[in-house]
């Protein structure tokens, strides 16, 4: 359209005099400057905000915490993957120090000249190729739910890496996966069986879940070991995507590997869903469904206490009428008693009752005779209520 390559386009139209040139072309998709961007909406007609949204620094601080540099080393790594957990406790997880990481970017980007681009995206004169597809968070095309493939090129689609594209079936968790990541950049929240979460959790969430993939399996208990097997074998991968000896970092990882622990991660959540996992850690809750509660039928909480005062004033009105009523209760009352005056403190209370003292026996020891005659038991007074 201008008949000049993007990078004169940018340095020599698109830069006013005196504000600070992109040190590279490929650094746009990460951080524009802001005179940069005032210029594109001006031109474009799009909002600043929408602008900077397509540019990594627009994601600041719901996908990464910082593209700033960490103020301690290993910080921003422990922050973002190691506050919470999932499959695995904390107590669980081996420790490990990860230097100048920022999530979900390569640490080196010369290691990635491949980038991702949807088939039908690059067929279609009217789509672009979104920037999310050319970060490690996602497998299929948010548009068109095919499988993102590894194409040469950044801004222009110079062709595939493979001659042949994937055409298997998206299984049904990594399209729920990936529609949940959409749903976090479109609406900034994620619905998750629990409850809506901010889109800041999600992407921690997911991440964690990867980090708890690429521990070694053999420094695990029983039931985390067994559980990242499951994880590993219902996806259809080796474990830990076939990476042996010490973890790995997922940003420094090929593209056919991250595939791998994307798919995993969609695996370990669908099966944390469905209960065929448990996830004990700190976020795990967030799978899964909220436990059922009986309803409240609206009338006020029942309370035993008074249930029992009741019974015994029926007890003890019955107990002045009926002599057979007043000796059980008073049984009842001295089935502990070891002295005479306690048993006769309990009868002088139940005569200060109103309960005829004919009605009662005189002493324990009497007391102690009839407990063994025929029909005479030890129930409660609401039994005796009840039996009456």
């Amino acid at each position: 359209m201008y008949g000049m390559p993007l990078d004169q386009l940018v340095r020599h139209d698109l830069t006013p005099p005196g504000a600070p040139v992109p040190g590279s072309i490929g650094s746009l998709d990460l951080e524009v400057p802001s005179e940069l961007i005032t210029i594109l909406a001006a031109r474009t007609g799009v909002p600043p905000a929408q602008v900077r949204r397509m540019t990594v620094a627009g994601w600041v601080p719901w996908l990464l915490d910082s593209l700033q540099p960490e103020p301690t080393p290993g910080a921003a790594f422990d922050t973002y993957v190691r506050q919470g957990s999932v499959i695995v406790t904390f107590k669980e997880r081996p420790h490990r120090e990860v230097l100048n990481w920022r999530a979900w970017l390569p640490l080196n980007s010369k290691n990635r000249p491949v980038s991702r681009a949807c088939p039908a995206c690059v067929g279609s004169a009217t789509d672009g190729v979104p920037l999310i597809v050319q970060l490690p968070i996602t497998l299929t095309c948010p548009h068109h739910g095919r499988w993102l493939d590894p194409a040469y090129g950044t801004f222009a689609f110079f062709g595939w890496e493979h001659s042949k594209t994937n055409d298997r079936p998206v299984p049904r968790p990594v399209a729920i996966q990936d529609a949940r990541t959409e749903e976090a950049l479109s609406t900034g929240t994620v619905v998750l069986p629990r409850r809506t979460v901010h889109v800041g959790v999600w992407f921690r969430l997911l991440r964690t879940v990867i980090e708890e993939l690429s521990i070694p399996v053999s420094t695990l208990r029983v039931r985390p070991r067994r559980a990242i097997e499951l994880i590993w074998r219902t996806a259809g991968h080796p474990v830990r995507a076939g990476i042996i000896g010490a973890a790995r970092t997922y940003e420094t990882l090929p593209w056919p590997q991250q595939e791998m622990f994307l798919e995993a991660a969609a695996t370990a959540i669908h099966l944390v869903e469905t209960g065929d996992i448990e996830a004990p850690g700190t976020l795990g809750h967030l799978l899964t469904p909220e436990p059922d509660r009986p309803a409240h039928d609206g009338l006020p909480p029942r309370d035993i206490w008074d249930e029992a005062r009741e019974a015994m004033s029926e007890a003890l009105a019955l107990a002045q009428q009926d002599p057979l009523v007043a000796e059980r209760m008073l049984a009842i009352l001295t089935s502990l008693t070891r002295t005479e005056k306690t048993f006769q403190s309990i009868r002088g209370d139940l005569i200060s009752l109103d309960v005829p003292d004919a009605f009662l026996p005189q002493t324990l020891a009497t007391m102690r005779a009839r407990r063994t005659a025929p029909g005479l038991s030890h129930n409660s007074p609401v039994a005796i209520v009840r039996k009456t």
